[in-house]
């Protein structure tokens, strides 16, 4: 098997950032590398810089394509890209120098479909790590129940997969940008995965940039909120895992309905249904979060000024 790893980068006007993503990825200890930027239908200057980059440097290779998403970039870098494993990396993120070394090395030792490495978050001039709430090897379902942990973060990009999982029936629907994208094709994912491995090492630099609650929430409609959800149950449903998941589901509806929609209509069938559901004793976070979703303008007040008081205390 060839040591080669491809770093798949998807970019959407993201040419302040993309120098340093690629530069993390080319400054890799790892020996045999490539890089994959899908340039995704960019208005900016990401594309052109992208071809100056690949000119320059013979192991980046750019895919360009009208806009189509992240999980669609992703799709059309994995296509491209030619090594038996894959790293996906945000284009404003960062590569630190020894990731994939380690995360390559873990997968070869331990037989791994996936290693997932922890990450540095970074706000301005505050940067710390985020740990995974446990390390060591889970199998195929604890993979899955370790989806649905409110804890986990495997959706950010600090991990290295065996490219061959990624099979067609992983992404979305191309005619709809969901939401959360990457947790439903990780759910869809777990279904092939046999061991993933999780360790408390840096892999990763994620660069937090705060936006307010009521811009970055009119980004996902109830609409495609409602598809999302459906997949997910779909997925669940299929693979005879909904029953033992159901718990865990509802407290990730009632997370996404809190915090990604505003305004919420709670007289939409499939809202009014979460909002009613009382068939489990919930942690008391999420029943607090049930009650007050009933009024959702309170809601969304309570998140907003919850949030100025977490950045007002951390500073």
């Amino acid at each position: 098997m060839s040591s080669l790893v491809s770093i798949i980068i998807p970019a959407y006007n993201a040419a302040k950032f993309l120098p340093r993503s690629v530069a993390s990825a080319l400054s890799q200890t790892h020996p045999d590398i490539e890089v994959v930027i899908v340039d995704d239908g960019s208005t900016d200057e990401t594309g052109a810089i992208a071809d100056r980059m690949a000119a320059q440097e013979n192991r980046i290779k750019v895919v360009h394509q009208e806009n189509r998403g992240l999980a669609e970039a992703r799709h059309s870098g994995i296509k491209a890209a030619t090594a038996d494993y894959i790293v996906h990396l945000d284009a404003d993120d960062e590569l630190l120098p020894d990731a994939v070394a380690f995360l390559y090395d873990k997968a070869m030792t331990l037989h791994l479909d996936f290693a997932f490495g922890s990450m540095i978050r970074v706000e301005g001039e505050r940067s710390y790590e985020i740990g995974h709430p446990m390390e060591g090897v889970l199998g195929s379902d604890e993979y899955l129940h370790f989806l649905f942990d409110r804890r986990c973060m495997v959706a950010q990009g600090e991990y290295l997969c065996r490219r061959e999982l990624w099979s067609e029936d992983i992404f979305p629907p191309r005619d709809r940008v969901l939401p959360s994208e990457d947790i439903l094709m990780n759910i869809r994912l777990s279904a092939r995965v046999e061991r993933a491995g999780f360790f408390n090492k840096p892999a990763m630099k994620y660069y937090y940039v705060p936006t307010s609650l009521s811009q970055s929430n009119r980004l996902s409609s109830m609409d495609n909120w409602e598809t999302f959800f459906q997949l997910v149950e779909e997925n669940l449903e299929q693979r005879g895992k909904l029953k033992e998941l159901e718990q865990e589901l509802l407290c990730m509806k009632l997370d996404r309905l809190a915090f990604y929609i505003y305004p919420l209509d709670t007289q939409r069938p499939w809202i009014s249904k979460i909002l009613d559901d009382h068939r489990f004793e919930l942690p008391r976070r999420y029943r607090i979060l049930q009650c007050l979703l009933r009024h959702p303008r309170l809601c969304h007040w309570c998140i907003v000024n919850n949030r100025r008081l977490k950045r007002l205390f951390k500073h």
